[in-house]
């Protein structure tokens, strides 16, 4: 490699005659050759080959010094070398046919005083194969990339809207529009609710409606382990502690920036992490673990809970000044016994989901099981009113009914109790009363089963088309349920 430097460098002063290298020069062509990948060729205005370096005569069976005079068309036909020493235009990134080897290469002008004296060519790469070898390499971590960004974004996206909240009860139907108004405050808010009453698809849908397209940032709070606690949700700086890594790492209200972090649960955290939430929420600013540089920040916090916040700041276990930073605004979700007309809408809604994913054909309830289900009291809310349909998914058979003896032993005993309770401790409601609470809830059921179309729903409850007309009206069914479901 030293001796080809050596004779090119000697070959442009033939060529060019009296014109001296500087020393720049003299370098960048020495670098040339320590590259296992390139090649060197240079010919005369004649495009006879003054100089070609020795990889490449041996590559043509030629030995050293052989190659000098011979018009380079004769080896290179399309090597832009004979064009650009006629037209001094030079050809870059051009593809030469070498032996039946495309290669790629640049072709420069050799000018002295103005007049073409001939051309230098280079290869770039040994070969055509080799640049989509590297492109087809550079195009899987691009795709690497991609993915790992859509994962990302995917595990940080909010899933439902507020479309996705089934009820048409008032209690439904008001925590819904309480929370339309609160998300577009852009202000903090408190999820108050029992367990399994839908939390966190409420928090999902707020995001959504203001910020769709930014982060949702879940904090499941008691999964936090105490140690790391900390460096999870402010992040920390490289050697911060034992098994930091080398780069440091972003918290998740970093992670958040532009968008929303969820605290589920989190009455669960340690008093040591409340104060260090509070600044964080307080001043809308973060501070990393091994770090004091602090770092402005603009996100929503939603928190949530299942107990009662005051009680636990009674009890000390919860920061006050915190309660009232994080329940500037409060939402709170109402139990499934407390709207028991929606549960049948709930029972058609996870049915039909059970349906498709154990590919099963469940034909709705009895009117005695849809009646224990509708007096039972779910304490475990819409998380157990599922986990009861897949239980009893695996007792009925396809295209049968769910009877009682399908249900829980437990919820039959519970329901009929609170059914025996309701009808005997309530005396502000007769039995005609509670007759017409059921008869509703029954035509309720069997308007949804139908697909709002009447008449099938005068069949499903053996009721003439006229009498489900008045009790329709009489019940104000109509006003329940949406347009398009009011088929004839």
């Amino acid at each position: 490699m030293i001796d080809d430097a050596n004779r090119v460098l000697s070959t442009l002063s033939e060529v060019i005659g009296s014109y001296e290298l500087n020393e720049i020069i003299e370098w960048a062509i020495r670098f040339s050759f320590r590259n296992p990948y390139g090649g060197l060729t240079i010919v005369d205005k004649e495009a006879r080959i003054q100089f070609m370096d020795t990889a490449t005569e041996e590559f043509f069976g030629l030995k050293q010094g052989e190659a000098k005079g011979v018009d380079i068309r004769k080896l290179i036909p399309d090597s832009n070398l004979a064009l650009t020493a006629q037209t001094g235009k030079p050809v870059i990134g051009g593809i030469w046919q070498v032996r039946g080897i495309k290669r790629i290469s640049s072709v420069y002008p050799l000018i002295k005083n103005k007049e073409i004296i001939g051309a230098v060519g280079t290869i770039v790469f040994d070969s055509l194969e080799e640049i989509e070898r590297i492109n087809g390499e550079i195009q899987r971590l691009k795709k690497e990339i991609r993915d790992l960004k859509q994962k990302q974004k995917t595990e940080h996206t909010s899933l439902y809207t507020f479309s996705n909240i089934l009820g048409n009860s008032s209690l439904i139907r008001e925590t819904i529009k309480t929370a339309q108004k609160i998300a577009t405050l852009h202000t903090d808010v408190l999820i108050v609710g029992e367990s399994g009453t839908g939390k966190e698809l409420l928090a999902h849908s707020i995001h959504s409606l203001i910020y769709p397209e930014q982060p949702f940032i879940k904090v499941n709070c008691p999964a936090i382990p105490f140690e790391l606690a900390e460096s999870q949700l402010f992040g920390y700086e490289k050697g911060a502690f034992t098994g930091a890594t080398s780069v440091g790492k972003a918290g998740v209200f970093e992670a958040a920036e532009g968008g929303t972090v969820f605290l589920d649960e989190i009455s669960s955290l340690p008093l040591s992490i409340q104060a260090k939430l509070l600044r964080v929420l307080q001043e809308r600013e973060v501070t990393r673990l091994g770090s004091t540089k602090t770092k402005k920040l603009h996100f929503r916090s939603i928190a949530a809970t299942n107990v009662n916040l005051q009680e636990l700041v009674k009890e000390g276990k919860f920061r006050q000044d915190l309660y009232y930073r994080v329940a500037k605004a409060t939402i709170n979700v109402p139990s499934l016994r407390s709207r028991p007309e929606d549960i049948p809408l709930y029972l058609n809604n996870f049915l039909a989901t059970i349906n498709l994913a154990f590919k099963i054909n469940i034909q709705g309830f009895s009117r005695e099981a849809l009646n224990i289900l509708v007096h039972y009291d779910w304490p475990g809310n819409v998380r157990e009113l599922i986990n009861v349909l897949e239980q009893i998914a695996i007792k009925v058979w396809n295209d049968d009914q769910v009877l009682t003896e399908h249900l829980p032993e437990e919820m039959r005993m519970r329901a009929k109790g609170m059914i025996k309770k309701s009808a005997a401790t309530d005396s502000g409601l007769n039995m005609r009363q509670h007759v017409s609470v059921m008869e509703k809830e029954m035509i309720v059921y069997a308007l949804t089963k139908a697909d709002g179309n009447r008449r099938k729903t005068a069949e499903l409850l053996d009721m003439p088309r006229s009498t489900l007309y008045k009790k329709l009206a009489a019940y104000n069914i109509v006003n329940e349920t949406s347009p398009d479901k009011t088929k004839q």
